[in-house]
């Protein structure tokens, strides 16, 4: 499947690229092509489904919790601010096993209604992985760790990720064990 997705470098200059969707791995070395220089910081805004998977394979194994989420009532837009594993560069550093986080910040504008599920309010100050980012017509579905789930209702998807601070490095990578 094939997508084109608008993509801005952080100066909010905007980059037209066609994304192959094989697999999360074929996008996430796709999108590391395109940042230009060394670990540059992500800007991108999804304006349909299938960008919204592109987003979601940058935010795999993401760190967050409910403390980080917030409603900006007079934007209509809910913020999550993330701890993301930076999977666009992961492979420039297999040899040295160094890899890098950064801190993001997702925005899901036109939000109409918020729903989290009961077991998430309970431990706000915990810390979750987001799994996945999944949009379906006027849903936005954020899938955590644990059965942790929130769900915004929107009118039209217009989602924004964007890195906040610069990288660092960490020795860890994110692996899954299936069963």
């Amino acid at each position: 499947m094939s997508s084109k997705i608008q993509i801005y470098n952080y100066h909010s200059q905007p980059l037209d690229y066609d994304v192959q969707m094989d697999n999360n791995l074929l996008v996430k070395q796709n999108l590391s092509k395109i940042s230009g220089g060394f670990l540059e910081k992500i800007n991108l805004k999804a304006q349909s489904e299938e960008d919204c998977d592109v987003i979601s394979a940058l935010l795999q194994d993401s760190i967050s919790k409910v403390s980080g989420c917030s409603y900006i009532e007079d934007l209509k837009c809910f913020r999550v601010i993330l701890n993301r594993f930076c999977w666009e560069h992961s492979h420039k550093f297999e040899e040295e096993q160094c890899y890098h986080r950064v801190h993001s910040g997702l925005y899901i504008h036109n939000a109409k209604t918020i729903h989290v599920n009961d077991n998430f309010r309970k431990k706000t100050h915990h810390f979750y992985n987001l799994l996945a980012m999944h949009a379906n017509g006027n849903e936005i579905n954020l899938i955590f760790s644990d059965h942790r789930h929130i769900y915004i209702t929107v009118d039209g998807i217009l989602v924004y990720l964007k890195d906040l601070h610069e990288h660092y490095p960490t020795l860890s990578r994110p692996e899954h064990n299936f069963v």
